[in-house]
């Protein structure tokens, strides 16, 4: 078989495997019949008014969503349509991307293989894979500018570069931790010597610019908004508080077990201090520039404030591929199916879980139910719905971010028609920044809340009638409970 044939068969064969998966997880998605999550209805409600940007994220998530539903209706599935296409498309760009860097070797397209199944079964790739989230579509624009990026500094030609510079913006405008692809990108361009040419040369500033022109209309959008996205992005990461963080940093390093896989994030560990060869080869050193200089970034950001499991998940497209080849070199593929094995064997425990805890004789409990976090959000929206027809007329009031987001969803009162009550008058989510009662405060509206009193409430409506609560019974030891009045005529926030 010539390299050519084997390319060829390899290519087919990550196909057919990143097919395979995502009709598995597609199919786990559907059977298991997951509520969105808080986060992910918001998106869903960002995406009804398609925008430059949004409080807390930039616009892309928003975009996929909207084409999503317009194709496949605005149901569950819909709503994470998206989802099942931008995590196979990165395993995909990642089988490029090897192959194209190891053509030289008999074994570069079987490295592609294994680098996109790597990925594939990656624990965040599993999450990831049936949850509609803002790392799908950066980790894809990653992965593009990567590819984009190697030719051009090997191959020179215009349009790589430009293209690099394009899915960097888009990628920007997915989540702006793509920012971390330029420092990672300059380490090897200066640890390369045949690289180092770039940085006297007119294409790599050309590239930055096209990035910066496709970012651009969200920066626009945050300066008539005050930078609103900005400053929460930097409000989050805690800075400006008390440093040195231990702990954080433990939690942190111990959670990329999770993120990448126990056996794999072992692996990823072994070849960064004894794989030499490693860091010698241009192509290795590569793939590391983009593993662990992200990581290590945010292992310091985790000591200095905090830092959440999955903001360094970016680092995980290379480090696919770093550990794929890396255990390849060192002839220890046996290892790497173990690996994969492991990863994929969790996938299905999550993606099967309350079907086996019903085998093994598991009551599911508020202690003992994974998706207890996506659990009750449909019931609750529709014992809402039904109060807002008992009440003809008034529109619906809610208290917090996450309840606002899921009662749009599930409620979906008239219009989508609903106002946020913000007594502490801080901007600090969009519902926040757009719906807030005080800019339409006349006529009755259903307040829904887990937070609310009726002290927290008195003198800032001409009337407040309390009505029945509403009680989602989820478990024996579990509920959801929400307080509803209906009140009259806001009035605004005093002291």
């Amino acid at each position: 078989m010539t390299r050519a044939q084997d390319a060829r068969r390899y290519a087919w064969l990550t196909l057919l495997a990143l097919v395979l998966i995502t009709l598995w997880r597609w199919a786990a998605a559907r059977h298991l019949g997951l509520e969105l999550y808080a986060d992910e209805a918001q998106y869903w409600s960002w995406s009804l008014v398609p925008d430059w940007g949004y409080y807390s994220k930039p616009p892309m998530i928003a975009w996929l969503i909207h084409l999503g539903t317009q194709v496949f209706g605005d149901g569950e599935l819909g709503v994470r349509a998206a989802t099942f296409l931008v995590w196979p498309a990165t395993g995909w760009v990642i089988f490029l991307l090897v192959r194209h860097l190891y053509a030289r070797e008999t074994w570069g397209a079987q490295a592609g293989f294994l680098a996109a199944l790597t990925f594939a079964s990656l624990p965040m790739t599993a999450l990831g894979g049936i949850l509609i989230t803002t790392d799908g579509p950066l980790l894809l624009y990653w992965a593009l500018a990567m590819y984009f990026l190697y030719r051009a500094l090997h191959e020179g030609r215009w349009s790589w570069w430009l293209l690099a510079g394009a899915v960097a913006g888009l990628g920007l405008l997915s989540k702006y931790s793509m920012v971390f692809f330029a420092p990672s990108a300059l380490l090897y361009v200066l640890a390369t010597r045949e690289c180092r040419t770039w940085l006297v040369r007119p294409q790599a500033y050309l590239a930055a610019g096209v990035a910066f022109l496709v970012l651009l209309p969200n920066l626009v959008w945050n300066a008539r908004h005050d930078y609103v996205s900005l400053e929460h992005t930097a409000d989050i990461s805690q800075l400006d508080r008390e440093l040195f963080h231990p702990e954080a940093l433990l939690e942190f390093f111990l959670a990329q077990f999770g993120v990448f896989g126990p056996l794999l994030m072992l692996f990823l560990l072994v070849l960064a201090w004894r794989w030499r060869d490693g860091f010698l080869d241009p192509r290795h050193r590569f793939l590391a520039a983009f593993v662990f200089l992200p990581l290590l970034a945010f292992l310091g950001l985790s000591l200095l404030s905090r830092a959440f499991a999955n903001w360094g998940a970016f680092a995980y497209v290379a480090g696919s591929a770093f550990v794929a080849v890396g255990l390849l070199a060192k002839a220890w593929r046996g290892w790497l199916v173990a690996a994969l094995v492991l990863n994929l064997g969790l996938a299905t425990v999550g993606y099967h879980y309350r079907d086996l805890a019903g085998l093994a004789g598991v009551e599911l409990n508020s202690k003992t139910d994974i998706y207890k976090r996506v659990s009750g959000y449909r019931d609750l929206g529709q014992a809402v719905a039904e109060r807002l027809r008992q009440h003809p007329g008034s529109r619906l009031l809610v208290d917090d971010r996450k309840s606002m987001a899921s009662l749009l969803y599930y409620a979906r009162p008239a219009s989508l028609d609903a106002r946020y009550f913000n007594p502490a008058m801080h901007i600090d989510d969009h519902y926040a920044l757009t719906r807030d009662i005080r800019h339409q405060p006349a006529g009755p509206y259903l307040l829904v809340s887990q937070y609310a009193t009726e002290a927290s409430l008195a003198g800032r409506f001409a009337r407040i009638t309390p009505l029945a609560p509403v009680h989602i019974p989820l478990y024996p030891d579990f509920s959801l409970n929400y307080r509803v009045w209906l009140v009259q005529d806001f009035l605004g926030y005093p002291p």
